[in-house]
């Protein structure tokens, strides 16, 4: 008896190790060179950060292809979170995963202000985060 109980907890750690690679994020700064669809986006963070509201700042992602593209996903506040509302066909759902927990245990409850940061799933990626929180209930990632 004593075996086979031992077989069923590898194989339940077997079941563990093989779920989606774990998840490392860092945050760094901007002094190193910031790739071109993160420079847009931190081009057009301060207008968006003084809209009014989310219809205007969601009118201003939609209408821009650089905030809107294929590196990019908006979220936004729900009730005890956040979920993302639109991913772009370049970001994998484990990145999306990531920056759904760097938003909600780094950034919400402080001020807004773009980060950046480094993240690791399968392989090392750039991410930019666009807090609009105060504002909009937002925030825009581009991730290269």
């Amino acid at each position: 008896m004593p075996d086979t109980i031992g077989a069923q907890g590898m194989h339940q750690l077997r079941l563990v190790d093989n779920q989606s690679p774990p998840v490392r994020w860092r945050e760094t700064d901007f002094a190193e060179e910031i790739p071109p669809a993160a420079l847009d986006a931190l081009a057009a963070y301060y207008p968006l950060a003084r809209c009014p509201d989310r219809d205007a700042v969601e009118q201003w992602i939609v209408s821009e292809p650089g905030l809107s593209g294929p590196h990019c996903a908006l979220f936004q506040l729900t009730g005890g979170g956040v979920e993302m509302v639109r991913q772009g066909s370049g970001i994998c759902t484990g990145v999306t995963a990531a920056l759904t927990r760097i938003i909600e245990e780094d950034i919400l409850g402080t001020e807004d202000g773009a980060r950046r940061y480094e993240i690791q799933v399968y392989d090392l990626r750039d991410a930019t985060v666009l807090p609009l929180l105060q504002n909009a209930g937002l925030c825009l990632a581009v991730v290269i």
